[in-house]
């Protein structure tokens, strides 16, 4: 469907006659041909010569095609666009928070999974919660795990997938053999702090009770329903066990009766495949469907038009001026077929920054250039007189002189033929914005963790360094995704690409050799992982940190560098020196930017800069259709056309004699 932009300056279309109306009538003096038999032409002729100008009147087809021009031009400025199909979205509504238990009593086996086989109580709860993640598509999920101490293995986040892989890696232990659920849940409620969402919904499970928390779970759910956020507590436990295997069915109850949630038991797999039914069907997706109808410019068109009925408007008065002269219709014949070649010559629209969306119309100026040319050659008055009278005596029998003003109308049309064909050719450097996603690209930052990483020859230290350089990229690029992967001997996703710079930042600092699984260096695996990183973002850039490259990496990394064409930045966490020279040939090799560690921020401002815009991946975040900004060419093409609405500027032969 078609649609203006702006109708309301079709408004300008009477503007002309304002022009026709209150301008000066356009003079211009021109040489003229002296004759002695003046007096006896008058009388044969019945007129009287007199002095002064004439104002000579173009035909009224010139008129006609004037206005067409105008009318056309007029309406590329109204900026007519193609309403395209609806593109729609669902945006959660509600943020759905799971915090699952991992203290040693989840490593109890007695739980029978779908085959028959008895798998410990995580397994179990494993199996049930991927099957429930994998109905989630109309929320944000996050995911806490706690024993000991509490963390949050994922920030509220709308990849699913993710979040199922990460529920996968986790073991039992990893938090600690104890149960702090009462410091679980406070880290719930800091965690929905940072959640915009209206509906906020805890899921927690536990085999165990509660032996060490800071925070005593009711006064945590207390503090919970204050904030609106509604828990519900599912137990795996055995109820007749004692010590710290006891479950406190009590407490549990309490916590779900407070924010207005519901209590349930499993005893094995069955039961609590029920429960998360029972969840399920209780915890509603949620979201709302947004829709965007995109808009394709196609002010081109009446230009195009325009352009058209102009140049043949010119090569029409320039074949009656010439009739008689075969050598400028040849020429004229050979400026329309290259014209007519210029509208099918097909063209692809280049990667570069600025460039023309359709480059292929820049050949019009071939065509349109001889024309100008021929147009300017008439204007000489001496080269119509050349084949009548003698060359020797054309000198002394012409008087005056060709007096034009800085814009003269042929001027004037050259400037507008040179307008409305770079408008049409479609100048752009810049992608438009896509409707659902932010202008930021996302950056993965992949950051190795070795023991060479503590040495101190920049301080506080290499890995300090580059944690340091991380938080201060993350304040530069507040709310844009950003995923942590660490690696050694094995690569890691720490976090997938998230909008919260403040769990990037907790996880970050808590990098350390000591808990990586081996030592080593597996780069080339680690920017594979944050290639899939950024594509289950919707594309960006890499920034890496790194004290060195290990030779037998240089196969890895320009076998991946062949299959990837992520932009990569590497941030040298070292002194200058003999370490520092071998990182950079390494780096150059695998094809990566290499952005000097600096003592200020300089160093950081460059990488949050060029990160913005990085290329995204046909998945995502940036649109793949270019910005039309030959539009605003239109009202300069509009100001150079008003001249020609002036009293003899459409023939531009006023004479003065």
């Amino acid at each position: 469907m078609l649609t203006l932009a702006h109708p309301w300056l079709l408004l300008l279309l009477p503007l002309p006659l304002l022009v026709w109306w209150l301008a000066p009538p356009h003079r211009e003096p021109r040489r003229a041909l002296v004759v002695p038999f003046l007096d006896r032409i008058a009388r044969h002729s019945g007129q009287t010569p007199g002095e002064g100008a004439v104002i000579m009147r173009g035909a009224w087809w010139r008129g006609a095609a004037l206005l067409i021009a105008w009318c056309c031009v007029v309406l590329a400025m109204a900026r007519p666009q193609v309403i395209e199909q609806a593109v729609t979205k669902q945006i959660p509504v509600r943020d759905l928070l799971l915090a699952v238990d991992l203290s040693g009593s989840m490593d109890t086996a007695d739980f029978k999974n779908a085959s028959g086989k008895t798998v410990n109580r995580l397994t179990a709860v494993k199996e049930v919660l991927d099957s429930f993640l994998a109905k989630r598509k109309g929320d944000r999920v996050g995911l806490i795990l706690f024993g000991s101490a509490p963390f949050v293995q994922a920030p509220f986040t709308e990849d699913l997938k993710v979040c199922r892989k990460l529920l996968h890696e986790a073991q039992v232990g990893m938090a600690g053999p104890q149960t702090a659920f009462g410091d679980a849940l406070g880290l719930a409620i800091n965690t929905f702090e940072r959640s915009e969402m209206k509906s906020r919904v805890l899921i927690a499970l536990t085999d165990g009770n509660d032996t060490a928390s800071q925070v005593p779970p009711p006064k945590a759910a207390e503090i919970a329903r204050d904030q609106g956020i509604v828990i519900h507590t599912v137990a795996v436990g055995d109820p007749k066990a004692a010590g710290e295997q006891a479950l406190d069915e009590a407490t549990l109850r309490t916590v779900a009766a407070t924010t207005g949630g519901s209590y349930a038991h499993a005893g094995d797999l069955a039961q609590l495949e029920a429960i998360y039914t029972k969840l399920d069907a209780l915890e509603t997706h949620q979201a709302e469907t947004v829709s965007h109808r995109p808009r394709r410019d196609v002010f081109w068109w009446p230009l195009v038009l325009a352009l058209v009925v102009s140049a043949a408007q010119q090569a029409w008065g320039l074949e009656q001026k010439a009739a008689k002269k075969a050598k400028v219709l040849e020429e004229r014949g050979m400026g329309f077929a290259s014209f007519a070649l210029f509208c099918f010559f097909p063209g692809v629209a280049p990667a570069w920054t600025f460039h023309f969306i359709r480059p292929w119309w820049l050949l019009a100026l071939l065509p349109l250039g001889l024309l100008f040319w021929l147009l300017h050659r008439r204007q000489d008055a001496a080269l119509v007189w050349k084949n009548i009278v003698a060359p020797h005596l054309l000198p002394f029998l012409l008087s005056g002189q060709n007096e034009r003003s800085r814009f003269s109308p042929l001027l004037l049309l050259g400037i507008g033929w040179l307008t409305a064909v770079v408008a049409i050719s479609g100048p752009t450097w810049r992608h438009e914005p896509a409707p659902f996603a932010d202008d930021t690209a996302a950056l993965a930052i992949v950051v190795k963790v070795t023991p060479s990483m503590m040495t101190e020859d920049v301080q506080p230290g290499r890995l300090a360094r580059g944690v340091q350089k991380i938080h201060d990229l993350l304040a530069w690029r507040r709310g844009a995704k950003t995923a942590l992967i660490a690696y050694a001997g094995t690569e890691h996703l720490v976090m997938p690409a998230t909008t919260d710079e403040g769990i990037i930042n907790t996880f970050a600092q808590s990098l350390d050799p000591k808990i990586m699984p081996e030592d080593g260096d597996s780069a080339a695996a680690a920017l594979r992982m944050a290639d899939r990183a950024l594509a289950d973002a919707g594309g960006g850039s890499i920034f890496w940190i790194t004290d060195s490259i290990a030779p037998e990496q240089a196969t890895a990394l320009a076998t991946w560098r062949k299959t990837s064409s992520t932009t990569v930045r590497l941030l040298p966490a070292l002194a200058p020196g003999g370490e520092l020279d071998a990182l950079l040939k390494a780096a150059r090799a695998a094809d990566v930017d290499v952005v000097n560690l600096s003592a200020d921020d300089s160093d950081v401002t460059a990488l949050a800069r060029a990160s913005k815009f990085a290329p995204a991946t046909a998945s995502g975040a940036r649109s793949d259709r270019w910005q039309e900004s030959g539009y605003w060419l239109t009202p300069l093409l509009a100001g150079l056309m008003l001249p020609f609405f002036r009293k003899g500027w459409m023939t531009s032969t006023g004479a003065k004699r």
